[in-house]
């Protein structure tokens, strides 16, 4: 009976592991656990999710009847020190597969001249996900674009971007801001 068990125990164990390994967080590496210090709760207008924000942090909030955005940033800081988040709830079908992957890579080199860096397919708070980190410029300044496609409906998902402008401490911030995403909570 001892036998059985720990060998259900160890069966659970490699599944929950295997499930964390393939998290967008876990596909770039970000190990140390970040704090984002005094902060205020917001809620996007349409109340589909709830986030805790630096109160230093600007904030802005945006809807229309098919989306609702929270774009934040830390103006305390210089551009090139920081990141630009923005978080979108979106109305309609998302089906994360390549396909989804060969478009967004499709149209941030055609639209917006960004090569992407690294992307693939994997989860996002246990939903269906699709990330890609671009590279590009904007002004004088090289610029990265962290994009995280979220499904968590049938008939909606969420975007996460993050901006991040200058040559230092890129993969810090990635890692700062995919952490302030995964405070997220889903509502509704």
């Amino acid at each position: 009976m001892k036998s059985i068990i720990t060998y259900i125990f160890v069966l659970i164990s490699i599944f929950l592991i295997s499930c964390n390994q393939n998290s967008v967080k876990n596909n770039f590496n970000c190990k140390a656990s970040i704090q984002f210090g005094d902060t205020k709760n917001m809620v996007d207008v349409l109340k589909h999710f709830e986030i805790d924000v630096p109160k230093r942090w600007k904030t802005n909030l945006y809807f229309d009847e098919y989306q609702s955005d929270l774009n934040a940033a830390d103006t305390t800081k210089q551009l090139t020190e920081s990141y630009i988040v923005e978080i979108s709830w979106h109305q309609g079908e998302l089906i994360v597969d390549k396909n989804l992957e060969v478009t967004i890579k499709d149209l941030l080199k055609n639209n917006d001249k960004l090569t992407t860096v690294k992307s693939g397919l994997a989860e996002f708070k246990s939903h269906p996900a699709y990330y890609n980190l671009s590279q590009g410029q904007s002004g004088n300044y090289t610029y990265h674009l962290l994009q995280v496609y979220a499904k968590t409906k049938s008939d909606e998902y969420f975007n996460f971007k993050a901006k991040i402008y200058g040559d230092d401490f890129i993969d810090e911030r990635v890692c700062a801001a995919l952490a302030f995403f995964e405070n997220v909570k889903f509502l509704k």
